[in-house]
């Protein structure tokens, strides 16, 4: 699991960056970062990850999903 929320968090990163005049590319790195952050939830929930890990993902994703709002206003 901690591979895919690094995948995840770093492909988000790079869509980031590739913004289109519309917006897409940011709003759908938003989305990935919102769905890992369930997924992140659900394994802390079922126990299949350590509180501590969660809580480390979710605040680099909550930092992360902040940038990404801050693109979309600008």
């Amino acid at each position: 699991m901690n591979k895919l929320i690094i995948a995840g968090m770093v492909a988000s990163g790079f869509l980031g960056y590739n913004i289109k005049e519309d917006g897409t590319r940011v709003e759908k790195a938003l989305e990935n970062v919102q769905y890992i952050k369930s997924w992140v939830h659900e394994d802390l929930n079922s126990g299949l990850m350590d509180t501590l890990y969660a809580d480390y993902y979710i605040t680099a994703l909550n930092e992360t999903e902040n940038l990404l709002i801050t693109q979309i206003n600008k």
